[in-house]
């Protein structure tokens, strides 16, 4: 008794961690439909939030402070005193930019020191139930005219879709921008293979109902990099699960029902085929442009990680750029919404921060991802299939997501917050 009262209650921090979730999925339907005029104020709703989390962390003792939080905080810190000094001296600008590696990137840590793993499934059960009416908000946007009220673009103006195929627009969902909806369900497959493969609570129906709505979402969601990211958990899952004979049956059954399942919604379902002949279009549309299907989705990966290793070796050892690569700074500095530095994400922070401190950034991000990798397949073999499964997201969104983007910063410190989590719940079950 003694030992369970002296366990901190950290439920203050938790309501917090799920109102940063819930702004999270929620935040791009409040700036395009509920509350257009405070479109650009809300860019930034799940920052006072974080700053709330990390001074309470620090008050209640949360052990969250790390090399890794270290090093980020000088970096940052660093580059936004070139920034202000020989820079583009924009304070406006420096800060937002700052604020990435500086508010939200400490959240993973937090989250993974005080969420339990009920805390993990509850939020994950939570996101399999979001996902059914994200889904059917995807399929108003896909089957609707870009003009409907359902459309609407950031602001309540102009159309939040984005070019796709045959016709049809790539929906955002609840996001602002349709990165952030691929982002997030990649995120929500890390739940629907986890509980099809454990034995942890979860109501069969809600499983069921989740499932069928992703496999719906995925082609008219009519992104690749949705597709190719649920492809990715799906091989960690399978990493995850490949520890006994049992662990396998159950992979493999759950494969065989995820293809069932697919087969007759292909043939039951007329708007499934036609998302399915509209992603396939353009699919083969990129292979054109691209060169093939390995080009299409491997070689842009490959590029992620191999693009800024020339483009830093040709960069200045400093620059004062800090957040000029994200669209809103883009957008303070020209008054117009481009990519001043960089779309890709590892680009984008070379070419805001130099050779010496955007190089330590991206050497940073690298090792956090690595390490997290080998922290979650050295578990013991009851302990890893949730962690390794995070991998399948996490590691993708902490090497190449477009954290300039809010959406898929918010995915990214989520799917990492909880990975950490995973990893840590054989620290706090001993």
């Amino acid at each position: 008794m003694e030992e369970q009262e002296s366990i901190p209650n950290y439920n203050s921090i938790k309501i917090a961690i799920w109102l940063y979730f819930l702004l999270w999925i929620f935040e791009g339907a409040l700036r395009k439909w509920i509350l257009p005029s405070l479109a650009t104020p809300l860019l930034v709703v799940r920052d006072p939030i974080a700053i709330y989390i990390i001074v309470k962390a620090f008050y209640m003792k949360v052990k969250f402070v790390n090399p890794y939080v270290t090093l980020s905080a000088i970096f940052t810190l660093l580059s936004l005193a070139i920034t202000l000094t020989f820079g583009h001296e924009n304070l406006f600008v420096g800060l937002y930019g700052a604020r990435i590696m500086l508010v939200h990137f400490p959240l993973i840590f937090v989250i993974g020191a005080v969420f339990t793993k009920e805390d993990i499934l509850k939020m994950g059960r939570v996101l399999l139930a979001i996902n059914i009416v994200v889904t059917i908000i995807v399929y108003f946007q896909f089957i609707s005219p870009q003009t409907a009220f359902i459309n609407t673009g950031i602001g309540g103006e102009g159309s939040a879709g984005f070019s796709g195929s045959m016709g049809y627009f790539r929906p955002s969902g609840t996001f602002s921008f349709t990165t952030g909806l691929s982002s997030y369900y990649i995120l929500v497959s890390v739940f629907v293979f986890y509980f099809w493969l454990s034995k942890e609570a979860c109501s069969k129906i809600l499983l069921y109902a989740s499932t069928i709505a992703l496999i719906i979402a995925l082609p008219i969601t009519v992104s690749r990099t949705a597709v190719g990211g649920v492809l990715l958990v799906g091989l960690f899952a399978f990493i995850g699960s490949s520890t006994s004979m049992k662990s396998i049956i159950r992979l493999v059954i759950t494969v065989f029902a995820i293809f069932a399942l697919f087969t007759i919604l292909q043939k039951t379902t007329p708007i499934f085929s036609v998302g399915t002949e509209v992603f396939m279009s353009r699919v083969d549309t990129a292979n054109d442009q691209d060169g093939g299907l390995t080009d299409s989705f491997f070689m842009r990966a490959l590029n992620g990680f191999t693009e800024p290793i020339t483009t830093l070796l040709n960069s200045p050892l400093f620059v004062g750029n800090l957040g000029m690569g994200t669209n809103a700074g883009a957008q303070l500095l020209t008054g117009k919404r481009v990519f001043l530095v960089s779309e890709g994400e590892l680009n984008r922070v070379g070419g805001e921060q130099g050779l010496i401190l955007g190089g330590g950034m991206i050497a940073l991000r690298l090792f956090f991802a690595i390490g997290l990798f080998y922290s979650s397949i050295k578990l013991p073999n009851k302990y890893k299939l949730l962690p390794v499964t995070f991998c399948g997201t996490a590691l993708f969104l902490i090497t190449q997501g477009q954290w300039a983007q809010p959406s898929m910063l918010g995915c990214a410190i989520m799917a990492s917050g909880l990975l950490v989590a995973s990893i840590n719940i054989k620290m706090k079950t001993n």
